[in-house]
């Protein structure tokens, strides 16, 4: 009996210290947005400026006011999520950290053409999955970028982490970076500019 009650005592006591997994959605902005103290409605004001935020969910939706009307926006599974309130397209995908053995300290001109194609393919939306981990979300779209609720969405005009801790579970996070497809022309056009010297 002791070791039922005790056994019992033990689950209960894990069960409060684990954190079940969580809703979070990342909003970028061109312009100023206010989120509601309960988390689950943005008042967006466009604009020119870029901000964003994390917002972490307790329901299945977001009502956005735009200041010309509302509508929801539906969250039902748990992960990381990116609502795009840019005037431009976002694109981004999975980055990888390898050690520094494994990190390429020069591309051959082939190898770069190749990324130069790949990413003219993500900026007009083909060749994109979520088995790729790479997305294309025209303005107004939320899309799920991640079932795990810790993964890192980098936004334009910002760098990537050089390091990542693991998280209290143990796991390393996964980090997206997103750039609007304005950047990503300008990439190409320096790219291939240096290409042609």
């Amino acid at each position: 009996m002791k070791k039922l009650i005790f056994g019992s005592l033990a689950l209960l006591a894990l069960a409060a210290c684990s954190t079940p997994p969580q809703k979070k959605v990342v909003v970028m902005a061109s312009g100023k947005f206010t989120v509601s103290q309960t988390g689950d409605a943005i008042q967006f004001e466009p604009g020119t400026q870029h901000n964003e935020e994390v917002i972490t969910l307790k329901g299945d939706k977001i009502t956005l006011n735009d200041g010309t009307g509302s509508k929801d926006l539906t969250v039902t599974e748990p992960g990381v999520y990116l609502l795009n309130l840019k005037k431009d397209t976002l694109i981004g995908s999975l980055q990888s950290f390898g050690d520094a053995s494994t990190r390429e300290s020069r591309i051959t001109q082939e190898e770069l053409m190749n990324r130069m194609d790949s990413l003219q393919q993500l900026m007009v939306g083909t060749n994109v999955s979520p088995e790729r981990k790479n997305h294309f979300l025209a303005p107004g779209d939320l899309k799920k970028i991640s079932a795990e609720d810790n993964a890192i969405v980098v936004g334009p005009y910002r760098g990537i982490p050089a390091s990542l801790s693991p998280d209290k579970d143990g796991k390393v996070p996964e980090v997206y970076k997103f750039i609007t497809n304005k950047d990503a022309r300008a990439t190409l056009d320096r790219l291939t500019n240096m290409l042609k010297q």
